[in-house]
């Protein structure tokens, strides 16, 4: 199961793809295929090749995708989300092998069986896409997105194994073949989805990245900050309310006494107005990149070659622009402002991580520098997306004005 399963869907991918270039077919952009030695102890072996390969890769890599161990179920999908769109449309084009859904369809039901609050089911009802969950540090994509900001995604399925041999003697052939995807038929389904966001993204004129998700998700990690603090204030209030009318000493058993918490500050209100104003201006950013877009996707051979690569080169640098050279305070190697693992959490993910480490650990002071200073990255994050937004507008223009080669679609 771990990481056999994953890796067998990757070999499957290679194989297919050798395939096709059998029969003629060559990828506009290189296509790397890479196992990796030492995960468990500290994701060696990939963080040891793209620290070397770094220059390169942040300067060429366009997508990263993961997969290690698989198993039987749903579709369940982290990642970037500036791929969230792209990777909702390839998704949808894979049939589930045991139902009659596509993986994303049942990925999405699935979704809506489990979810607790009406709301939730109202947005997986109605919202364009299926939310992806955010990369933490669970696997091998970290260094590509936490170190070179590199757009990264992770892919499985599970849910529907009988009982789990994680990490255990028993995690062999035959418990796989009969306990988890007896049939095989989920690691075929993951080569699938897998493999066909390799081929699309390798041949994409202009790199599908989206960002109208990554506009909504940041809001939601920003309200999320909000919606702690006034949290925080409220509970220790509520505490220090306790200690002072005596309601920890009145509940001390007298034959086994215990001590009352000692009384805490209530946290500051803090100022998060840099953080509102960058995910603003990733909404306007997003919003102008997608009209621009759509603009030019209504015309035939809208890009000579010099044109698209200039646009790719501009939108590859989207990502970038979320690292920061100082890198997180206390941790310099995780250079990435919008995901980072937990430094006390282990695999789980912290969204806006300068932030909210901060405020979890009760530091309202470094809270507040780091609101300004994650403010900043995210208004560079939409002054990158704007450079594209702005090449594609110049093209626009110049079929409008007779200088293109480029005609209307009927």
């Amino acid at each position: 199961d771990d990481p056999v399963s994953g890796l067998v869907a990757v070999m499957e991918e290679a194989r297919a793809l050798g395939e096709l270039a059998k029969q003629g077919w060559r990828p506009r952009r290189t296509v790397i295929y890479c196992a990796w030695d030492g995960e468990e102890p500290g994701l060696i072996g990939s963080t040891e090749w793209v620290e070397t390969h770094g220059l390169e890769l942040g300067g060429h890599a366009v997508l990263y995708v993961n997969s290690d161990n698989t198993g039987r179920g749903f579709l369940r999908m982290q990642g970037s989300h500036s791929i969230e769109h792209f990777l909702n449309l390839l998704a949808g084009n894979v049939a589930d092998p045991e139902t009659p859904y596509s993986v994303l369809e049942r990925a999405r039901l699935h979704e809506i069986g489990t979810a607790k609050t009406e709301e939730e089911q109202t947005e997986l009802r109605q919202r364009r896409d299926l939310r992806i969950g955010a990369l933490g540090d669970g696997s091998d994509y970290s260094p590509f997105l936490d170190y070179l900001g590199i757009p990264s995604v992770d892919l499985r399925f599970g849910g529907e194994a009988s009982g789990s041999a994680y990490h255990s003697e028993y995690d062999d052939f035959y418990w796989y073949t009969h306990f988890a995807d007896t049939k095989f038929v989920y690691v075929r389904a993951l080569a699938q989805v897998a493999g066909t966001s390799v081929m699309r993204m390798a041949d994409a004129e202009i790199l599908p990245y989206e960002f109208t998700d990554v506009a909504d998700t940041v809001h939601r990690y920003v309200n999320d900050l909000k919606k702690q603090l006034t949290q925080t204030r409220q509970k220790i209030e509520e505490n220090n309310r306790e200690i002072h009318d005596g309601v920890f000493t009145a509940m001390s058993d007298p034959q086994t006494p215990s001590y009352p918490p000692k009384v805490e500050a209530v946290p500051p209100y803090l100022n998060f107005a840099p953080l509102e104003n960058g995910a603003d201006g990733l909404t306007l950013s997003a919003e102008r990149y997608q009209r621009a877009f759509n603009q030019l996707a209504q015309h035939d051979s809208a890009f000579d070659g010099t044109q698209a690569a200039d646009v790719n080169q501009l939108l590859m640098k989207t990502e970038r622009a979320t690292l920061r050279d100082a890198g997180l305070p206390g941790r310099s190697w995780y250079k990435n402002q919008i995901y980072a693992p937990g430094a006390y959490t282990g695999y789980g993910v912290k969204t806006l991580p300068a932030v909210r480490e901060a405020m979890d650990q009760h530091q309202w002071q470094l809270a507040e520098q780091q609101s300004s200073v994650v403010g900043s990255v995210l208004l560079d994050w939409s002054r990158a997306i704007d450079a594209a937004s702005e090449k594609l507008e110049g093209i626009e223009s110049n079929l409008k004005t007779g200088s293109g080669d480029a005609k209307p679609k009927d």
